[in-house]
């Protein structure tokens, strides 16, 4: 029976016994409760984001955590390869047509994984989470799985948060691993009007169940066919700005792409829609894709690698993969968000990422 198998049967068999145990306990007459049971500990992903060579060898006396109201050490620390790593890469089918061109370096990416890893590719269409391929360390099955977006409007996800945070729920549920997601994202939400990063319901859950999980968001900007009620973005500094660009990374007009060129040049739009100019007398409200971005990754422990689509993304493949390698999972033994972590002794020019309230 294979690993992948008996990974599975495991998960059926607690979650059968779990249904089981309610029934048979109301069976048993006259015993006294049990004991109430403490509760599990909290897992996150700690980041060293910097100029190391190499993970500092650190014990949980070199960690300071505050949660809640508490300040402690962490029960315990977890090198990389210490326990096994679930990825999840994730695409959406409104990208545009020109990612596929990003294909091989993905395929290349997903091949250099080392051993212990299990990589899942999923499909952001509507409100769905489409699966490519399940969390597998076959890595040549997982990247022949992998093909180019459909890049199709009408597949765009109102709200891509929603389908985030359904996706982070059922990582949640797989047994212990430091478990990531490497998103490819525009970060539109259509559903969420003018409302700043704060304000976004949808964007608030996922970051919560992601803190929650200890699963921490990365990310790489990729251009998106918008949906037909897409709003124009922002082009304030704190929502991601180009330096030396009046446009915003994500700002777009239907049937635009990043760059202002026409998604649909030379054909038109399938929908027959044309670009909004200038003088249109609607004035959509601002939205705060890259900012949206921005606001996850934080809070969840990663990063935005990028807030502009990249002819190549091979560079910033390369950043995630050596990230990959300065990470501690660490454990401790408080049901909160970490407000604050910080280390003993500072590493010079070091920023350590983590999921933070």
């Amino acid at each position: 029976m294979s690993k992948q198998r008996i990974v599975l049967v495991s998960i059926l068999v607690l979650v059968l016994a779990g249904a089981v145990a309610p029934a048979a306990q109301e069976q048993q007459q006259g015993q006294a409760p049990p004991a109430p049971q403490q509760p599990k500990p909290r897992r996150a992903v700690v980041t060293f984001d910097g100029d190391l060579e190499a993970l500092p060898t650190l014990a949980p006396a070199d960690f300071e955590i505050e949660a809640g109201k508490q300040k402690f050490n962490p029960a315990r620390l977890y090198k990389p390869d210490e326990m096994p790593t679930v990825l999840a890469i994730v695409l959406q089918e409104n990208q545009v047509a020109e990612f596929g061109a990003q294909l091989p370096a993905l395929r290349d990416f997903i091949l250099a994984q080392p051993p212990n890893t299990y990589v899942g590719i999923f499909y952001l269409s509507m409100q769905a989470v489409e699966t490519a391929v399940m969390f597998d360390s076959n890595l040549p099955k997982v990247a022949e799985a992998l093909r180019a977006p459909k890049g199709m409007r009408d597949l765009a996800p109102p709200s891509p948060y929603i389908s985030v945070a359904k996706l982070i729920n059922g990582m949640a549920q797989l047994p212990d691993a430091r478990k990531e997601i490497l998103w490819f994202a525009e970060g539109s939400d259509a559903t969420a009007g003018d409302a700043t990063s704060g304000q976004n319901a949808n964007l608030g859950q996922a970051v919560r169940h992601a803190q929650a999980a200890g699963i921490p968001v990365f990310v790489i900007y990729s251009a998106a066919i918008p949906p037909s009620s897409r709003l124009v973005s922002d082009t304030s500094a704190a929502s991601g700005t180009i330096p030396g660009s009046s446009t915003s990374a994500g700002q777009q007009t239907p049937g635009s792409s990043p760059g202002g060129r026409d998604v649909f040049a030379g054909g038109g739009s399938p929908s027959g829609g044309s670009r909004m100019d200038d003088s249109s007398p609607y004035a959509p409200p601002v939205q705060y894709n890259v900012s949206y971005l921005n606001y996850l990754a934080e809070r969840t422990g990663g990063k935005v690698l990028t807030t502009k689509a990249a002819p190549d993304i091979r560079p910033f493949l390369d950043q995630f993969r050596r990230l990959l390698t300065l990470q501690y999972v660490v454990e401790y033994p408080a049901d909160e968000t970490i407000k604050k972590l910080k280390l003993r002794q500072k590493i010079e020019d070091t920023k350590l990422l983590h999921p933070k309230r």
